[in-house]
């Protein structure tokens, strides 16, 4: 791969990381999402870490104590995880073999 598209790939996940952690921020030591439903919010978490911030979502979840005992931080994250690490996988096995 060129270094651009390395760099842009890199990018992209550390940003959508930093969303990740800015949202359970957000949500935690401020109070400017407290209007927004607790179902809305793990729609935003899901689809984050379908987009590559699923390390975001839990390392802010684990610093913050956000509560890690509901169905998205037990099922959902890391099954996402897993299958985006299978999709690397994959890319690197098709690429190297």
């Amino acid at each position: 791969m060129e270094a651009k598209v390395i760099n842009f790939i890199v990018g992209y996940v550390m940003t959508t990381n930093i969303i990740g952690i800015a949202l359970i921020w957000l949500k935690i030591k401020t109070k400017a999402l407290e209007k927004v439903p607790d179902p809305v919010l793990t729609l935003i978490h899901i689809i984050i870490s379908m987009l590559g911030g699923f390390i975001g979502t839990i390392v802010g979840a684990e610093m913050m104590n956000y509560r890690t005992d509901t169905k998205i931080f037990k099922r959902w994250i890391p099954l996402i995880l897993a299958l985006e690490f299978a999709i690397i996988i994959y890319f690197l096995y098709q690429k190297f073999a």
